[in-house]
């Protein structure tokens, strides 16, 4: 029912609006592209994180979606909290077909990393590294799982090793929940990543393709 709701309002089908948690580039005014997490898609809004503009103004968002890469005009309806909703956009444009290895690469991939984490308050990591596992590995975020509870909202910094070779990436995650593991007592937070820059988020690719070919190439996946 939700589904038939926002298509009529919208005129556009889910699968090919920007999605949930996902990076969107947006161009607002001609300035310099901005690239920008989700946070919600709804019958008449799309908001995302950090203001990028004034209300009334013009904006390009390019993004990935299932059926493939988009570019849709709109316009800002407002910014509020370091956010900036806008309008759904009435048409896109598809600029790119959907591949294998684009969906390959939105995947979130159950794999168990030994990494680090440690505070980040406002967004600057400070303080010692304490170690961590880290699974559910996607460009968007990651589970962090440690011996102490985070609040929601709680920014950290994670440190993993995802390249054979080459220094650790150190990312910046904002915990989005929390919940108890029973069988072990430790508590698992559901991170979404910020301000990843490419070669970052090439990184992250590249790990869960190889993890994928590996277990294809085992008759795993």
């Amino acid at each position: 029912m939700l589904k038939s709701l926002f298509t009529k309002s919208s005129g556009i089908p889910l699968s090919k609006l920007p999605q949930l948690h996902s990076f969107v580039d947006v161009i607002v005014g001609g300035r310099p592209a901005r690239q920008v997490t989700v946070e919600s898609v709804g019958p008449k809004t799309i908001v995302t994180r950090e203001t990028l503009g004034k209300p009334g103004e013009t904006a390009v968002i390019v993004y990935q979606a299932p059926a493939g890469r988009f570019r849709a005009q709109t316009k800002i309806a407002a910014t509020v909290n370091a956010t900036t909703t806008f309008e759904t956009p009435r048409k896109v444009s598809l600029i790119g077909a959907a591949s294998g290895a684009q969906k390959r690469q939105s995947v979130r991939l159950d794999a168990i990393v030994a990494g680090q984490w440690r505070f980040a308050p406002m967004g600057v990591g400070s303080g010692e590294w304490a170690k961590c596992t880290i699974r559910d590995i996607s460009r968007g975020g990651c589970s962090l799982i440690i011996d102490r509870g985070l609040k929601n909202h709680t920014q950290v910094e994670v440190k993993m090793q995802l390249r054979p070779e080459g220094n650790p990436l150190t990312l910046l995650g904002e915990v989005m929940r929390h919940e108890v593991i029973q069988a072990s007592g430790k508590h698992s937070h559901g991170l979404r990543f910020h301000g990843i820059r490419p070669g970052e988020d090439q990184a992250i690719v590249e790990f869960i393709n190889r993890r994928q070919a590996d277990l294809r190439s085992r008759g795993l996946a």
